[in-house]
This record gives C-alpha cells, sequence and structure tokens, in this order.
C-alpha cells in the first residue's frame, strides 16, 4: 500500500525552514517510495494548519497518509510498524507516546550532520521541554481521513486541531492504538501570550474563543448517547 506524507508547512518568523528541509531529507531517505505532500495554508494570520493539511491531502495519491509535523522525526522502526498494523485492521495508529523539544543549540548540531545517516543517542537532557504525545505524527487509511472530512478548518492558530481530529477519527473510524516512539522536534521559535498560552503568531484571545466555540461541539459528542450522529453534526460545516 503506498504511503502519502502530508506536511503541513508554514515558516512565519524563519526560524522553521531549515529544520524542516534537514528532516524533510531524512524522512526521504528512509521512506524512498513514499510520496510527500507538503502545503501551505491561505496565508492569513494565524496559521491554520488544518487547511494546510487539507492541502496536502489533495495532493495525495497514496492509500496510507502519514499527517507529520513538519518538526518532527521517528524511527523508521515506529512507522513502519504502524503501517503494519493498519494493512492487518487496526483503525488508525498514534506511533508516539512521548515528545522531546529540543534545545536550539543540540538541534543546531544535529542539523550539521549527513541527514541520512545516524543519530547520536538523543537524551532528556538535550530537550526544552517533554511530554505527552496529541499530534506530531498520525498514520491512517486515506479512506478514515476521507471520513471525518479532515481536519477542521474552522480551527485557526495553535491547539485544538489534533486533539479534535483524534476524537472524530475514534468515534467515526474506531479508537486508535498507540505505539511507544519518541517524537523528536527540532528546534524553533514558540511564541507565547502574555497568559503564557502557546500560540501561533498573530494568535490572540479571540481566536482562542472562536476555537472553543467549536471544540465544544466535539465535547458534546464524547458524551452523547449516539456519539457517531453526534459527532457526524458536530463535523458538518
Amino acid at each position: 500500500m503506498k504511503l502519502s506524507f502530508l506536511i503541513p508547512f508554514r515558516d512565519p518568523d524563519g526560524t522553521r525552514t531549515a529544520g524542516h528541509q534537514w528532516l524533510l531529507r531524512r524522512w526521504q531517505h528512509f521512506w524512498p517510495e513514499a510520496e510527500f505532500c507538503i502545503a501551505s495554508d491561505d496565508g492569513v494570520d494565524p496559521f491554520n494548519k488544518s487547511l494546510a493539511i487539507n492541502n496536502a491531502a489533495k495532493l495525495a495519491t497514496g492509500d496510507i497518509y502519514a499527517i507529520l509535523d513538519a518538526d518532527t522525526w521517528v524511527e523508521p522502526k515506529w512507522v513502519q510498524e504502524a503501517q503494519d498494523r493498519i494493512e492487518h485492521g487496526i483503525p488508525w495508529v498514534v506511533p508516539c507516546i512521548k515528545n522531546m523539544r529540543l534545545k536550539r543549540d543540540f538541534s543546531e548540531q544535529l542539523m550539521k550532520l549527513d541527514p541520512t545517516g545516524p543519530l547520536p543517542p538523543i537524551q532528556g537532557r538535550f530537550a526544552e521541554t517533554q511530554g505527552p504525545v496529541v499530534g506530531f505524527l498520525h498514520i491512517m487509511p486515506r479512506a478514515a481521513f476521507e471520513a471525518v472530512g479532515g481536519y477542521d478548518e474552522r480551527i485557526r492558530g495553535w491547539g485544538g486541531e489534533d486533539t479534535s481530529f483524534t476524537w472524530a477519527m475514534d468515534i467515526i473510524n474506531g479508537r486508535h492504538r498507540k505505539l511507544h516512539g519518541v517524537a523528536m522536534c527540532l528546534w524553533h521559535e514558540r511564541p507565547r501570550d502574555a497568559s503564557k498560552f502557546r500560540i501561533w503568531p498573530g494568535q490572540d484571545r479571540e481566536h482562542m474563543e472562536e476555537k472553543k466555540a467549536v471544540v465544544r461541539a466535539y465535547n458534546r459528542a464524547l458524551i452523547a448517547k449516539d456519539k457517531r450522529a453526534a459527532m457526524l453534526e458536530a463535523l458538518a460545516r
């Protein structure tokens, strides 16, 4: 089955392109038969990751989609295991259980290495932050992605889009399986607002409130008696 990577990408502050290009060469080296579909949104701030993913999907011809953040590397064995599980009937897979957002100096050291070669051990002291996984890399059949209408483009700015997509996918297609990979994320600027909430450049509290209104509909579906019907209603847009 053909694998298509969907990579949403826009570089509003100039800190993302070098890492994205280094990682893209690495991904292409380890997955030479895969298709890499890279797309942006409409160019309006703040960035609309959902729109960029859906734009990438319009370019894709594969049977399996891997929705990949442009700053992220995951060891190939976890991607292969996810693909194998899907080919054996698992609805969809989140290959990682942990993320490590790397420090700037260590990211710069990595990018001096040959992107096709081995990496040094990635230890916790090299990370700015570590935490659980919501997004970073999702792998699913193309039909499952299409069954939920892709990502919800009403969610603009950082946060909420991956969680809402996960809820929709689990209810409409069946619960995902999570593997034990680590999402390694190269450094780039990660701005925050005055309240220390993570944002995209151009995102403000008004965008947060618009997003919350959409996410509430997803939340209602999670507790509805007929979850599938309620989720389909939440997805109607």
